[in-house]
C-alpha cells in the first residue's frame, strides 16, 4: 500500500472503507450473501451503526474478493446506491435517481437504448434491456431505513418492488438497516408488505478475533511504525472486535507511536486512552440510544454476569471502553433514584406491572437477580426489582432475632410489617411497635425507607465497580 506523505496513518476512514488494503474480514458474511446472490435471493444486511454495513456493500461488486471465495458473478451488475438522505424524497425522486444511478454504473457493459417513459414505467423498461443483454443488476441499498421510514413510500410503492426480484427476476436487492426491516417501517400496513417476506436476513456484528487482528496489525505493517504485539493486545482489549471502535483506537496509537519514534520517548499510554475515549464518547452514547429496552437489560446482563464478554452484543460489550463508559453512566444515573421511588415501589410491592415500569427498573443490579425461570416472562423486570428490595431489605436486619420492643429493630420492623410480611396499615403497625404518635410514627419510617434506599445504591454501586 503507497502511503501518503503529508497523512501517513492508514487508520483514517471515518465512514465507509473504500481501499481493498484496508477491508478486513467478514468471510463468514460475504459467503452467505455470495450464495444468496447466485439464487437470485436477495439480502438484507442488518447491523448496529458502524458496524461496516456500507464498506461490505462497496466490496460485494468486487470481482477478485468474489473470485476468492469461488462464485462466479459477473453477469450480476452491482448497482450501489446510497438512500440515507431519502427521508422526505418523492416516489418520482426514487425511481429518477435510481434510474441514473443504473444507467452510470452499468454503461460500460450496456448501450442504453432512450426512453420516453417515466417513473415506474421508465425503471422496468431499463431494467427489462438489462435482463436482454444477459445480465442481473443487484442493487445495493445503503441506508434502505429511510426509504421504509419515508410516509411518501406505500405498500403499493413495496408491491411494484417486490414484482421486479417475484416472477419477473428483473432485479435483487441487498439492503441494509441498523434495525430488521419490518421494525422500520412506518406502518404496520408498510410493514406488512409481502416485499418483505423475499429477503434473507444476513446479521453484521463484530469481526472475528483473527479479522480483528489482521485489522490493527496489516496496515501497519506497511509502515515503518508496525505495532508490538502488547500495544496489539492492548487496543483489542480497548477497542474489542468493532471494527469503528478498532479504526478510532488504531489511529490515535499510531500517531502517538509516530510521535514517539521522533521524539525518542515512551508512549503514554494514559493519553492515548483519554484521546479515544473522548472521540468514541459520542458514539458510545448513540449505541446505547438505539438499544431497545429489552436490548439494554440482555446487554448489561452480559457485562455484568459473565466472566467474559458475551456473544449476543461482543461488538460493544468485548469493549473495555464501552464497558467504562456504561459504568460512568449507570453511577451518574444513581442520583436520580429518590425517596419517593422507592416508597411508589414499595406501595406496589406486588404489582409487577407497575414495578416492571418502575424507575428502578433501571438500576443494572437487576441483572444479577435473573433467573432462567423468569426470563421469558413480561414482568421479569418486576421480578427483579422485588428480588432487589428484598434483598436491600434484609441487608437492614442487626444481628439476632428480630424483636418489637428494640430500638435497633424499628426500621426493620417498620418495614417488615407494612411492606414485606404482613401488609399491616400504618396504624396497626406502629401500635404493635409502640408508637403512640403518629407523627413520629411517620419520621420513623422516612427513615426506615432512607436506610433501605441506601441499601439500594451500595448494591448498585457495588454491581457497577464489579465492571473491569
Amino acid at each position: 500500500m503507497q502511503m501518503n506523505r503529508q497523512s501517513p496513518n492508514p487508520y483514517h476512514y471515518y465512514d465507509a472503507v473504500r481501499e481493498s488494503s484496508m477491508f478486513f474480514g467478514r468471510q463468514r458474511e460475504l459467503q452467505i450473501i455470495y450464495q444468496a446472490l447466485m439464487k437470485h435471493q436477495s439480502v438484507s444486511l442488518v447491523g448496529a451503526r458502524h458496524i461496516g454495513k456500507s464498506t461490505l456493500l462497496q466490496f460485494l461488486g468486487n470481482r477478485k474478493i468474489q473470485q476468492h471465495y469461488g462464485f462466479d458473478l459477473q453477469h450480476h451488475i452491482f448497482i450501489m446506491t446510497d438512500w440515507r438522505g431519502y427521508l422526505q424524497k418523492s416516489r418520482e425522486d426514487f425511481f429518477s435517481a435510481l434510474y441514473d444511478q443504473v444507467i452510470a454504473q452499468s454503461q460500460d457493459l450496456i448501450t442504453f437504448r432512450s426512453h420516453t417513459l417515466s417513473g415506474e414505467d421508465n425503471f422496468r423498461k431499463l431494467l427489462e434491456e438489462i435482463k436482454n443483454n444477459g445480465f442481473h443488476p443487484v442493487l445495493l441499498m445503503d441506508g434502505f431505513d429511510r426509504v421504509t421510514s419515508n410516509i411518501q413510500f406505500d405498500p403499493h410503492f413495496f408491491s411494484f418492488l417486490r414484482s421486479l426480484a417475484g416472477i419477473n427476476d428483473l432485479l435483487t436487492y441487498v439492503t441494509s438497516t441498523i434495525k430488521p426491516l419490518h421494525k422500520v417501517c412506518h406502518s404496520d400496513a408498510v410493514a406488512q408488505s409481502p416485499f418483505f417476506n423475499i429477503f434473507l436476513t444476513c446479521s453484521l456484528g463484530p469481526l472475528t478475533h483473527e479479522e480483528a487482528r489482521e485489522m490493527i496489525i496489516s496496515p501497519a505493517q506497511q509502515t515503518p511504525y508496525t505495532f508490538l504485539p502488547t500495544e496489539v493486545d492492548w487496543l483489542l482489549k480497548q477497542a474489542g472486535q468493532h471494527p469503528f471502535f478498532l479504526q478510532i483506537a488504531c489511529r490515535h496509537l499510531f500517531t502517538e507511536k509516530m510521535q514517539q519514534i521522533h521524539e525518542n520517548s515512551a508512549i503514554q499510554f494514559e493519553q492515548v486512552w483519554k484521546s479515544i475515549y473522548e472521540e468514541l464518547l459520542p458514539h458510545f452514547n448513540q449505541a446505547w440510544e438505539d438499544l431497545e429496552s429489552e436490548q439494554r437489560i440482555q446487554l448489561t446482563t452480559e457485562i455484568f454476569q459473565d466472566a467474559q464478554p458475551g456473544k449476543l452484543f461482543l461488538e460493544l460489550s468485548g469493549s473495555l471502553l464501552f464497558r467504562k463508559h456504561l459504568r460512568a453512566t449507570l453511577q451518574d444515573n444513581l442520583s436520580s433514584i429518590s425517596i419517593k421511588d422507592l416508597r411508589e415501589a414499595l406501595d406496589h410491592l406486588d404489582d409487577l406491572e407497575f414495578l416492571t415500569q418502575c424507575k428502578l427498573g433501571n438500576l443494572r443490579s437487576l441483572s444479577l437477580q435473573s433467573d432462567a425461570s423468569d426470563s421469558l416472562l413480561p414482568t421479569k423486570q418486576g421480578i427483579q426489582v422485588r428480588a432487589l428490595l428484598k434483598k436491600a431489605f434484609e441487608q437492614m436486619r442487626p444481628a439476632g432475632l428480630r424483636n418489637d420492643s428494640e430500638l435497633e429493630w424499628r426500621s426493620y420492623n417498620i418495614l417488615w410489617y407494612h411492606y414485606f410480611r404482613y401488609h399491616l396499615p400504618n396504624q396497626k403497625t406502629a401500635a404493635r411497635l409502640g408508637i403512640s404518635s403518629t407523627r413520629q410514627f411517620y419520621r420513623e419510617q422516612d427513615k426506615a425507607i432512607q436506610e433501605l434506599l441506601k441499601e439500594v445504591l451500595e448494591l448498585e454501586a457495588k454491581t457497577l465497580n464489579e465492571i473491569e
